[in-house]
C-alpha cells in the first residue's frame, strides 16, 4: 500500500515537474533542479548505500586530484581568453615552453578506455566538440548501474511520463576554455546542499552518468566549493544527446584536444610559412621578370619614310655639308638612288662629301615637326666602288642653328651603318623624336664617304587640312598583299561581282606558282565579236609592287562602281573585254614582300627564280624585221606583221614565265595593252631595240648612190644618226602614251627632273624607249611585230616598293590614268570581214595605205586597228578572195569608226597551181616566127622569143627595155582603176588558159606583171643584187602589190 500511493504522488510529481519543465526548457538550471527532486523522490532501496559509499569515495578522490592542479578553472571568461591569446602569441613565435605551464600535464585519474580522438582543429582556438567522450565512459557506466536493480524500471517510468529525452544532459559545444556558468545557477545549486550527509547525497551514484547535473548533488564533498566548475557545462545544451560518461574526464579530454590541436596549428602554420615562401620566390621570379622586362626597351615605334626615295621630299629640302663633285650632291643621296654607267658625269650614284673637310653632315628638312622614329642608309650606287657609312650620330634641331645628338641614356648614342653598298639597313629610335631637322653625322666609312638614306616619320596630328594630304574617295583595301592574300582579294571579288568577272591562270611561274588574271567583262569567258580585248599586266619584275596593288584596287573599284551603276564603269565593262595581271613574277615577288618596302635593295626580286628578266627575255623579232627590210624581202618574203617565232627558240633561254605569256597572247586578239612598271615615273613607246645603222659604202647594195631616190636617202641618213627607232604607228603610240601621262596627276610635273636624272620627255612624261634605255627583246616590240596588240611601258613612279601609307596617294594619282587608256581601245576603225554568204573570214589582213603594218582578224572575223583622227583608205585581203579596198573616215568623236568589208572569191588557187607546174617560174608566152603583129608589145616581145642572146650586154639591154615597158603598161593600168574600169573575168580565164601558140598584148602584161613588179627597175641603173637570189621558197601569201590578175 505504502509503494501504491508513493509510485501515485511520484507520478504527480512528475507531471506537475514536466508541466514546469516545458515552459522553462530553455533555461538549463530549472531542468536540472526537477530532474534532481524526481530522482530523489524515485529512491526507494537503501541497500545502495554501501555502493554510494564507495562510489562517494571514489569521487572524492577524482576532487582531491582536481584540487590540487591550479585553479584555472575559477579565472574568469577574459582572463581565460587572455591566456589563450597568449598562448597563440607564443605558438607563433614557435616557442615550445607553452606546454610547460599547463595543468592538463600533472598527474590524471586512471582513464578505463582509450584516449578520445581530438577533434579536428580549426582557424581559430575553439572547443572542440566532444564527439568522441562517450568511449571514455563505456567502462564506467555499467559499475555505476550494477548496484540498482530497480534502473530498468525507473527508465520505464521516465519513458512514460515523456522525460526521457527532454532532460538528459548534453556534451558542451561551446569553445574549449569557456566556462558559461551563470553565478545564480551555482547558488541555486548549493541551496538542496547541507554541510551534513543528507539523502540527496546517496543518490549521486544515479546521476553520476551526466555529468552536468551532478555538481548540484555534492554540495559538501571536502569542505570544498568546486562545484561552479563541475556544473558549468550545465547550461551548455537543451537538447537530448546520448549519455556520453563522467564529468571529471572533461577536464583531461580538453587538454589532449588542446595538445592536438595545439600541432594541428603547428602544422598549419607550417603549411602557410611554406605557402608564403613559395609566394615570395614566386614574387622574386615575377620581379626579377619584370625588371628585365623594364630593362629591355619598348618595340620601337613604327612610322612610314618620309619620302627621299619617292620624290615627295623636294631637292631643296636636302642638305650637305659638302661635295666631292657636281654629280654628287645632296640631292643624290636618295635610296636606291641610281648612278648613271660613266661615274665621271654629272650624275653619281650617291652623295659623297668632299675627303678634306672635317665636320660631315647629311640634312633633311621636314618642313614642319614630324616624330623621327629611324633612319635607313645605304652605300653608293656604283660598278667600280665600294663605298659606304659604317657608323654614324644623329642630330635633331628646330630652327637648324642648335643641335642635340641623340643619347642612348649613357652616352651618344652612335649607330652601325651598312656592311655593303647595296644592302639597306635600318636604324630605329627607342622613342620617337619631334623636331623639325635632322642631321646624319658619319664617323666612319669605307672608301669615300658616300651616303644614301631615307627618314622614318609619322606626321603629327594637325587641326587644319593640308594641300598635300589626300583622302581616297574610294573604299579599297590599301595595303601590300602577298601571294595568298592576292588570291583571297580576287576571290571575293569575284564572289561580289560574278556576272562580271572570271578569274583564271595563264600559267605557272618556275616554282609553281600559278598566274592569275581576271577578266572583267559583260560576257566573261567569251570573245564577243566586234568587242575589243584589253589588258593590264604588272609584276614582270617581283620587287615593283605598285603595279601589282593598282591592279588589285582596279578590280575592286570597277567592281563596286559596275553595282553602283556608275555610267562609265559600265560604258567600259559592256564594250570591252578587259583583262587584269596583277603578278607575272610571283616567285620573286615573295622574296622581296619578304624585305619589305623599304628593306629590299634596287635589284633583289627583280628576275625569275631561274635569273631571266621577263621584260627582255621574248623572241628578238626587231633584228628579223629590220635584216628583211635591208634585203628588200619585206613583205615579200617577211611580212610586216605577225612575224613567226624563229625555228627551235622554245628550246633555248626562255623563261617559263616568259612561254605562258607568249601562249596567252597568242590565244586572245588583244588590241591595247600596258605593262605597268617602276624606278621612273614617265611612258615608254616601241620601237624599244634601237635599230643598227646601215654603211653607205656597202658595195654589196649600193654601187652608185646618186642614183638613189630621195626618200631612200633620207632613210639611210636617218639610219646613221641612229634616229630610226620609230614604228610604222609612232604617231599612234605618242597618243597613247600622252593619254595615259597627261591623265596622270604628277606624271607632267617634270620640272624637277627625273628620277635619277634630268628630264628625258621634254615635258610630256613621254619618250621612245629607244632614244632612252635600248633593249632587246622586249614585251613590247613583240607584242607589236608578232601580234595585234599596240602595247606600252607605263613607269609608275621613283620607289618600286612604296610603303602602304602611300598607296591612298598614288592610287588617286594613278586612277583617272588606267580608265582613260582602257578607253582608247575604242580610237580607230573596227569591222568584220565576211565572204559573200556572210561567213567571217578569219586571219584576213587589214592594210591601211602609208602605214607598213598590218593586222589580222580574229577567229570571228573582227578585226580593230587603232588609228588616229584622219581619212585612211583601208585593204582586207583574204586567202583566195579578191581584195577589197574602202576609205573609211575616223573621227574626234569617242567610239571606234565601223569599217567592214564582203570578199569575193578569186582564182588566185588555180593560178598558184599554174605557176607550181612550171617550177613557180614567170610564165612566158611564145609565138610563132611567121605571125607579123604591129603593135608595140609585139615587136618588143619578138627578139625574146626561142633565141638566146649573142652576147650579155644585149640581154641585159633588152630586159631593161621590157621592164620599162611594163612600168608604162601598170601606170596605164593605175589610171584606168582610178576611172573605174574593171576587166571581165572572162578575160582572166583566157589569159590564164591561154596556149604557147596564141599572144596577145594584154596577156603579156598579166602573166608577167605581178612578179616583176617586185623589182623597181626604174630607180636602179647598177645590178640588181637580188639578180643572184634563188626564190625558191613559196611566197607569202599576202603581197602589197597593186594589181593582181582578175
Amino acid at each position: 500500500m505504502k509503494a501504491e500511493v508513493l509510485i501515485l504522488w511520484v507520478g504527480l510529481t512528475l507531471c506537475c515537474t514536466l508541466i514546469c519543465g516545458r515552459e522553462d526548457v530553455k533555461e538549463n538550471k530549472f531542468a536540472g533542479v526537477q530532474v534532481r527532486e524526481l530522482q530523489t523522490l524515485t529512491k526507494n532501496r537503501r541497500q545502495a548505500e554501501e555502493v554510494d559509499a564507495a562510489m562517494l569515495d571514489k569521487l572524492t578522490e577524482v576532487v582531491e586530484d582536481e584540487k590540487t592542479k591550479p585553479k584555472k578553472k575559477k579565472k574568469t571568461p577574459e582572463e581565460i581568453e587572455a591566456a589563450r591569446a597568449k598562448k597563440a602569441a607564443e605558438r607563433e613565435a614557435k616557442a615550445k615552453k607553452q606546454k610547460a605551464p599547463k595543468p592538463t600535464k600533472k598527474p590524471k585519474p586512471p582513464k578505463p578506455t582509450k584516449k578520445p580522438k581530438p577533434p579536428k582543429p580549426t582557424k581559430k582556438p575553439k572547443v572542440p566538440k566532444p564527439t568522441k567522450k562517450p568511449k571514455t565512459t563505456t567502462t564506467v557506466q555499467p559499475d555505476i548501474r550494477q548496484p540498482y536493480p530497480d534502473k530498468e524500471e525507473e527508465k520505464k517510468l521516465l519513458t512514460e511520463l515523456g522525460l526521457d529525452t527532454s532532460i538528459q544532459p548534453v556534451t558542451p559545444k561551446e569553445r574549449r576554455g569557456e566556462e558559461p556558468v551563470e553565478p545564480d545557477l551555482d547558488d541555486m545549486f548549493r541551496k538542496p546542499t547541507s554541510p551534513t550527509k543528507s539523502h540527496s547525497e546517496l543518490d549521486v551514484d544515479y546521476w553520476h552518468p551526466r555529468p552536468d547535473e551532478v555538481p548540484g548533488r555534492y554540495p559538501d564533498t571536502k569542505k570544498e566549493v568546486t562545484t561552479p566548475e563541475v556544473i558549468m557545462y550545465i547550461p551548455e545544451e537543451s537538447t537530448t544527446v546520448p549519455y556520453i560518461g563522467a564529468w571529471y574526464e572533461e577536464y583531461d579530454y580538453t587538454d589532449l584536444a588542446a595538445k592536438k590541436q595545439e600541432e594541428e596549428e603547428e602544422r598549419a602554420l607550417k603549411e602557410k610559412a611554406e605557402k608564403a615562401e613559395r609566394l615570395r620566390k614566386k614574387w622574386e621570379e615575377e620581379e626579377e621578370e619584370r625588371r628585365k622586362q623594364i630593362s629591355v626597351p619598348a618595340e620601337p615605334k613604327k612610322c612610314p619614310p618620309l619620302g627621299l626615295e619617292s620624290h615627295r621630299v623636294e631637292d631643296d629640302q636636302l642638305l650637305a655639308s659638302s661635295q666631292s663633285h657636281h654629280g654628287f650632291s645632296a640631292q643624290r643621296g636618295r635610296l636606291n638612288m641610281q648612278g648613271s654607267d660613266n661615274d665621271e658625269d654629272l650624275y653619281g650614284g650617291a652623295w659623297c662629301a668632299e675627303s678634306e673637310e672635317r665636320d660631315h653632315w647629311f640634312q633633311v628638312d621636314a618642313r614642319r615637326e614630324v616624330e623621327f622614329t629611324g633612319v635607313i642608309t645605304q652605300g653608293r650606287n656604283s660598278e667600280l666602288h665600294e663605298d659606304f657609312v659604317s657608323s654614324y650620330f644623329v642630330a635633331f634641331s628646330n630652327d637648324s642653328s642648335d643641335w642635340t645628338l641623340l643619347h642612348d641614356g649613357y652616352a651618344e648614342w652612335l649607330f652601325y651603318g651598312n656592311v655593303d653598298k647595296e644592302t639597306p639597313v635600318m636604324s630605329q629610335f627607342a622613342t620617337p623624336v619631334v623636331a623639325r631637322y635632322i642631321r646624319i653625322l658619319p664617323q666612319s666609312w669605307n672608301g669615300s664617304l658616300c651616303l644614301r638614306a631615307e627618314i622614318l616619320a609619322c606626321q603629327l596630328p594637325r587641326s587644319h587640312h593640308s594641300e598635300n594630304e589626300v583622302n581616297p574617295s574610294d573604299d579599297l583595301d590599301f595595303r601590300h598583299h602577298n601571294y595568298k592574300e592576292m588570291r583571297q582579294m580576287m576571290k571575293v571579288i569575284n564572289e561580289e561581282c560574278p556576272n562580271i568577272t572570271r578569274i583564271y591562270n595563264i600559267g605557272k611561274s618556275y616554282q609553281g606558282l600559278k598566274m592569275y588574271a581576271m577578266e572583267i567583262s559583260d560576257n566573261p569567258g567569251e570573245h564577243e565579236p566586234g568587242e575589243p580585248e584589253f589588258r593590264y599586266t604588272a609584276g614582270l619584275h617581283g620587287n615593283e609592287a605598285l603595279g601589282r596593288e593598282l591592279l588589285l584596287l582596279l578590280m575592286q573599284f570597277l567592281c563596286k562602281e559596275y553595282n553602283d551603276d556608275n555610267p562609265r564603269v559600265r560604258r567600259l565593262v559592256d564594250g570591252v573585254r578587259i583583262h587584269l595581271v596583277p603578278s607575272l613574277n610571283p616567285d620573286a615577288y615573295e622574296l622581296a614582300y619578304e624585305m619589305g618596302s623599304e628593306m629590299g635593295n634596287w635589284a633583289l626580286g627583280h628576275w625569275t627564280e631561274e635569273g631571266y628578266d621577263i621584260f627582255q627575255n621574248f623572241p628578238d623579232l626587231n633584228s628579223i624585221l629590220w635584216g628583211a627590210e635591208d634585203r628588200g624581202w619585206v613583205p615579200r618574203i617577211v611580212p610586216n606583221h605577225h612575224i613567226p617565232l624563229p625555228e627551235n627558240f622554245f628550246n633555248g633561254s626562255l623563261a617559263v614565265e616568259t612561254k605562258a605569256v607568249i601562249s596567252w597572247m597568242d590565244r586572245n586578239p588583244f588590241v591595247l595593252g600596258a605593262n605597268l612598271q617602276g624606278g621612273e615615273k614617265l611612258v615608254t613607246y616601241p620601237f624599244d631595240m634601237q635599230r643598227p645603222p646601215v654603211s653607205l659604202t656597202d658595195n654589196r647594195r649600193w654601187r652608185n648612190n646618186a642614183e638613189m631616190n630621195d626618200d631612200t636617202w633620207a632613210r639611210i641618213q636617218r639610219q646613221n644618226e641612229g634616229a630610226l627607232r620609230e614604228t610604222p604607228d609612232d604617231a599612234m603610240f605618242r597618243w597613247l602614251a600622252m593619254s595615259y601621262a597627261h591623265s596622270h596627276l604628277t606624271m607632267t610635273e617634270t620640272y624637277r627632273g627625273s628620277c635619277h636624272g634630268d628630264d628625258i620627255t621634254g615635258g610630256q612624261g613621254i619618250t621612245n624607249r629607244a632614244s632612252w634605255k635600248p633593249v632587246v627583246g622586249s614585251m613590247n616590240d613583240f607584242s607589236y611585230l608578232h601580234t595585234n596588240c599596240f602595247e606600252l611601258s607605263i613607269f609608275l613612279g621613283c620607289d618600286k616598293f612604296p610603303h602602304e601609307s602611300e598607296l591612298p596617294l598614288e592610287w588617286e594619282n594613278n586612277r583617272e590614268a588606267l580608265l582613260s587608256f582602257i578607253e582608247q581601245v575604242h580610237r580607230g576603225i573596227k569591222g568584220i570581214v565576211r565572204d559573200v554568204d556572210g561567213n567571217p573570214l578569219p586571219n584576213a589582213t587589214i592594210s591601211v595605205e602609208g602605214i607598213r603594218h598590218d593586222v589580222k582578224t580574229a577567229v570571228g572575223g573582227d578585226y580593230w586597228r587603232l588609228l588616229n583622227p584622219g581619212e585612211y583608205k583601208v585593204t582586207a585581203k583574204a586567202d583566195g578572195y579578191t581584195p577589197q579596198t574602202r576609205l573609211c573616215m575616223v573621227g574626234y568623236d569617242s567610239g571606234a569608226t565601223p569599217c567592214s568589208f564582203t570578199l569575193t572569191k578569186s582564182n588566185w588557187d588555180r593560178i598558184k597551181h599554174i605557176m607550181a607546174l612550171h617550177g613557180k617560174r614567170p610564165i612566158r608566152l611564145i609565138t610563132k616566127v611567121n605571125v607579123v603583129k604591129t603593135t608595140a608589145a609585139s615587136t618588143v616581145a619578138a627578139p625574146s622569143i626561142d633565141t638566146e642572146p649573142e652576147n650579155p650586154a644585149n640581154t641585159h639591154n633588152i630586159a631593161r627595155r621590157r621592164r620599162l615597158r611594163l612600168m608604162r603598161l601598170r601606170r596605164l593600168r593605175l589610171q584606168r582603176l582610178r576611172a573605174g574600169l574593171r576587166t571581165t573575168p572572162a578575160t582572166t580565164v583566157t589569159t590564164t588558159t591561154t596556149t604557147a601558140s596564141t599572144t596577145l598584148p594584154p596577156e603579156t602584161k598579166r602573166t608577167t606583171s605581178w612578179y616583176d613588179s617586185w623589182f623597181p627597175v626604174d630607180e636602179w641603173s647598177t645590178e640588181n643584187p637580188f639578180d643572184s637570189v634563188v626564190f625558191e621558197a613559196v611566197p607569202t601569201q599576202d603581197y602589197p602589190f597593186e594589181y593582181t590578175i582578175d
